[in-house]
C-alpha cells in the first residue's frame, strides 16, 4: 500500500502541475458550464431537477478529460525507459496501475468539484429563486454518479496508455472505448434486438446518470461500474505485465494472460446479471426527489372509507417497473402523512408470483396494469397509459413522465368514490378544430382527452352541419381551436343550445371571426385582432405567463399557479362590466350575462396587432395596454332561485386555440390542464376537484435576458478562466525556480 500512495501522490502531483492538464480542466468546465446553462435554460419551467441538469451537461465531455489526464501516464514512462526502470525494481504491476488511476481519478475528482462551484455559487445570485434547488446535499447523488463514471473512464484511459506507446494515440483509443463504441453498441442493439430495445429507451449510461441524480441507487448499477471499473485495472495490469516478458518468447504465457482477462470481463458479466435479477435497489431520501402535488394530497385526504389496495401487476422486467416502484412508494408516504386513506401496496410479479398471477388474470386483468380496489369497487390503470408521455426516454419517466403518472393514480382513487359519468363532451368537427383523437406529439388533444375520460367523461364527435340539434346528454359543448367561421345554420343551432341552458367551452383561434366569433359578441365577449404578447413574463419570448387569476369557481383553487398562452388573442367584455369584480345585478338578472376575467397578463404586457413582424414595440394609439384578459367566464341567469326550473347558461372563452395541446402540456409545467378541467366541471354544473396537480419541485428560474447572458458567460468562462490561470502560474513559477 505505501507504494501505491507513493504512485498516486506523484501522478496527483504531477498532473496539478502540468499546462496541458490545466488546459484540459479548464475546457471540461467551459463545456460543461455551457451546456448546464443550455439545459436549465431548455427546462426552465419544467420538472426535471436542476441536479440532472447538472450532471447530464457534464457527461459528454468527462470521457475526453480523463482520456487526457491518463494518456501519457503509461505511455510517455514507455517512450522514455523509466518504465522498464520501474519494473526491474520489487514493484507488482497492479500497484503502479492502482496507483495511476488514483491519481488520476482524484485530479477528475477535483475538476468535478470546481463545476460543482458553477450551480452552487454561481448561480444563486443571477436565479434567487431556485435557492430552493441549490442546496449541497441535492447535488451529491448526482456528483457521485459522476465519480463512479469517471472512475470507469480513468481505468479505460489507463488500459489505453498501457497497450500504446503513442500518448496522442492512446487518448483517440481512450475516447473510442468511452464514448465511440458503447454509442455504437448501443444504437446496434436498439436497432436489431427487440428485448434490449423494450427495456432501455435511453443509453444505459445517461439512464444511469438519471436515476442516481435523483436518488434511485440501484445495486445492479454500483456492481455494474466497480465490476467494470476492477476489470479494466486488471487488464491494465495484465498489459503492463506483458512488458517484462518482451522478448522472451513466452507466447504461450501471454496467451494465457489475455484469457485471463477476457474471462474476468466474462465473469463480471455474468455477476452484473445474477446481481440485477434481484432488482435490488435503494431510494434516498432526499430534497427534489417524488414530491405529489395538491390535488394528489386534496383527493388521498378527502377519500374516506375502506383502504385502498394498490395491486401492481407488473414484472420486475418490464422498463416501468422501478418508476412504477417510486411512484407508488411516494403516494403510499403521502397517504400517511396527510392522515386521509390508506393505501396498501402490493406488487405482483408474473414470473414470480404465479398463484395471484393467475386469480387477476381470471379476473380479466392484463399483465402492466395498475389495480386500485376499495370494498367491491375497482378501477384498473394499464400502465402504458401512465407513460403515455414518457416517450423520450428514462429521464422522461423519472421526472415529467412520473409527474403524468401521479395525477392519473390520484384520479384512479377520486373515481373510487364517484358513482357514474360525469356526461358526455360533444367535440365539434369539420372547421379545422384540434382532434381530441389526435396522437400528435404537439399539435393533437390526446393527453387532454384522455385526462376527460379518466374524470368520467364520455367523448363524442358532432358535426352541427349534419345534427339538427345538440343531444340532450351533452354535458359540455367544446370548440377547440375552430380555424373556420361556422355557418349561418350552425351558429343558430349553438345559439339555441346556449339559450336552453347549454354549456360551451371554446378554445379560440387567432382570427376574431372564426369559429363562433361572431356569436360570442351576442353573449357578452368579444375578441380583440392582436396577440398578447409581455416583454418579463415569458418563457420564448413568443408565450405570456398569467399568474393573475380571477376570483372564480374555476381559477379560486388555482392561486399561485401559472398559466401558459402563445399566440393567445385579447378578450374584452361587449358590456360595459367591470372585469376585476362582476356587478351582482348582472349575475342576478335572467337576461343579462355576468362577465369575469379568469386570466389576465401583467401590466408591461400589451396587444400586438402585428406578431409576425418583429421586434415587437409598443403602439398606444392602436394598441391596447395590460392587464389584457386572455381567459374569461360568462353566465347568463346564474343568480336565479335555486328552486326555480331554469337552467343558467355557462360559457368559458379561452383566447388560445393551443392551450391544451399535447405540445403546450408536455413543454413547460404548467396550470393549463387542471384550468380546463376545472372549466368543463364548472361548465358541466359539478364540483370542481380542482387543486393544482402541478407539484412544488417545478424548476423556476425567474431570469430574464440579461440574467440569461450573465449567467451563461459566468458558467461557461469563469472556472475555466481561473483554473487557466491557476496554471500559468504554477509553470510561470516553476520556470523562474528552473
Amino acid at each position: 500500500m505505501r507504494t501505491v500512495r507513493v504512485v498516486m501522490l506523484r501522478t496527483f502531483g504531477a498532473l496539478l502541475g502540468s499546462l496541458s492538464t490545466a488546459v484540459a480542466v479548464a475546457v471540461f468546465l467551459g463545456m460543461s458550464g455551457g451546456l448546464f446553462a443550455k439545459a436549465l435554460l431548455g427546462g426552465d419551467g419544467g420538472l426535471t431537477p436542476v441536479a440532472v441538469l447538472w450532471a447530464l451537461s457534464a457527461a459528454p465531455a468527462l470521457p475526453v478529460l480523463t482520456a487526457v489526464l491518463t494518456m501519457r501516464l503509461l505511455a510517455d514512462e514507455r517512450t522514455s525507459g523509466r518504465l522498464e526502470l520501474v519494473l526491474s525494481a520489487p514493484v507488482r504491476p497492479r500497484e503502479i496501475v492502482l496507483g495511476k488511476f488514483l491519481g488520476a481519478w482524484l485530479h477528475a475528482a477535483l475538476a468535478l468539484t470546481l463545476y460543482l462551484a458553477v450551480p452552487l455559487l454561481l448561480l444563486p445570485p443571477c436565479a434567487p429563486a431556485l435557492s430552493a434547488h441549490l442546496a449541497w446535499d441535492v447535488f451529491l447523488p448526482a456528483y457521485g454518479a459522476l465519480l463512479m463514471q469517471a472512475a470507469l473512464w480513468c481505468a479505460c484511459g489507463l488500459f489505453a496508455s498501457a497497450c500504446f506507446r503513442p500518448a496522442a494515440v492512446a487518448a483517440i483509443v481512450s475516447i473510442v472505448l468511452t464514448v465511440v463504441l458503447p454509442f455504437a453498441a448501443y444504437q446496434a442493439a436498439f436497432t436489431w434486438v427487440h428485448a434490449f430495445r423494450v427495456r432501455f429507451s435511453e443509453a444505459p449510461f445517461t439512464g444511469h446518470l438519471v436515476d442516481l441524480s435523483t436518488g434511485l441507487v440501484q445495486m445492479s448499477t454500483l456492481f455494474f461500474y466497480c465490476a467494470l471499473t476492477a476489470c479494466t485495472l486488471f487488464a491494465a495490469s495484465k498489459a503492463l505485465a506483458l512488458l517484462q516478458l518482451g522478448g522472451r518468447g513466452w507466447r504461450g504465457l501471454r496467451l494465457s494472460t489475455a484469457c485471463a482477462v477476457l474471462l474476468g470481463f466474462v465473469f463480471a458479466g455474468c455477476a452484473y446479471l445474477f446481481v440485477d435479477r434481484f432488482g435490488l435497489s435503494l431510494e434516498l431520501p432526499m430534497r427534489g426527489g417524488f414530491a405529489a402535488s395538491d390535488r394528489t394530497r386534496q383527493i388521498l385526504a378527502e377519500t374516506s372509507g375502506e383502504p385502498v389496495r394498490v395491486t401492481s401487476f407488473l414484472s420486475q422486467r418490464a422498463p416501468t417497473y422501478q418508476a412504477v416502484r417510486r411512484l407508488l412508494r411516494g403516494l403510499e408516504t403521502t397517504a400517511h402523512g396527510v392522515a386521509g386513506v390508506q393505501l396498501d401496496v402490493v406488487g405482483v410479479d408474473p414470473r414470480w408470483d404465479l398463484g395471484a398471477a393467475e386469480r387477476l388474470v381470471k379476473a380479466g386483468v392484463p399483465e402492466g396494469t395498475l389495480v386500485f380496489r376499495q370494498g367491491r369497487r375497482q378501477v384498473t390503470v394499464p400502465v402504458d397509459d401512465l407513460f403515455a408521455g414518457a416517450t423520450n426516454g428514462t429521464l422522461a419517466v423519472t421526472t415529467e413522465g412520473l409527474f403524468e403518472a401521479e395525477s392519473a393514480c390520484a384520479t384512479a382513487v377520486q373515481r373510487l368514490s364517484v358513482v357514474g359519468r360525469r356526461g358526455t363532451l360533444y367535440w365539434t368537427t369539420g372547421h379545422g378544430e384540434s382532434s381530441a383523437t389526435s396522437y400528435d406529439a404537439v399539435y393533437g388533444m390526446s393527453d387532454m382527452a384522455r385526462e376527460f375520460r379518466q374524470n368520467g367523461y364520455r367523448i363524442r364527435k358532432i358535426d352541427l352541419a349534419q345534427t339538427a340539434t345538440v343531444p340532450d346528454d351533452c354535458a359540455v359543448l367544446v370548440i377547440a381551436g375552430a380555424r373556420e367561421p361556422f355557418s349561418r345554420t350552425e351558429t343558430q343551432r349553438v345559439d339555441g343550445y346556449l339559450r336552453s341552458g347549454g354549456r360551451l367551452l371554446v378554445l379560440a383561434a387567432s382570427s376574431p371571426n372564426a369559429g363562433v366569433g361572431s356569436l360570442m359578441a351576442d353573449w357578452g365577449v368579444r375578441q380583440l385582432p392582436c396577440t398578447a404578447v409581455s416583454p418579463s413574463r415569458t418563457f420564448t419570448g413568443a408565450d405570456v405567463l398569467v399568474t393573475d387569476l380571477g376570483d372564480h369557481a374555476v381559477t379560486r383553487p388555482l392561486a399561485d399557479c401559472t398559466l401558459l398562452f402563445e399566440g393567445a388573442a385579447v378578450l374584452q367584455p361587449t358590456e360595459a362590466v367591470d372585469t376585476n369584480a362582476v356587478d351582482a345585478a348582472l349575475a342576478t338578472a335572467v337576461d343579462r350575462t355576468g362577465f369575469t376575467a379568469l386570466a389576465r397578463t401583467d401590466a408591461e404586457s400589451w396587444g400586438e396587432t402585428e406578431p409576425a413582424v418583429r421586434p415587437w414595440a409598443f403602439d398606444p394609439t392602436a394598441e391596447p395596454r395590460g392587464p389584457l384578459v386572455l381567459a374569461a367566464a360568462l353566465e347568463r341567469g346564474g343568480g336565479v332561485a335555486k328552486d326555480l326550473a331554469f337552467r343558467p347558461t355557462r360559457i368559458v372563452v379561452v383566447g388560445d386555440a393551443t392551450f391544451a395541446l399535447n405540445g403546450a402540456l408536455k413543454r413547460r409545467a404548467n396550470a393549463n390542464r387542471d384550468f380546463l378541467l376545472n372549466a368543463v366541471a364548472w361548465l358541466a354544473g359539478l364540483d370542481a376537484f380542482t387543486e393544482s396537480r402541478t407539484p412544488g419541485n417545478v424548476v423556476a428560474t425567474g431570469m430574464d435576458r440579461a440574467r440569461w447572458i450573465r449567467f451563461g458567460l459566468l458558467a461557461a468562462g469563469g472556472p475555466a478562466a481561473c483554473v487557466l490561470l491557476l496554471g500559468l502560474l504554477v509553470v510561470f513559477r516553476r520556470r523562474r525556480h528552473a
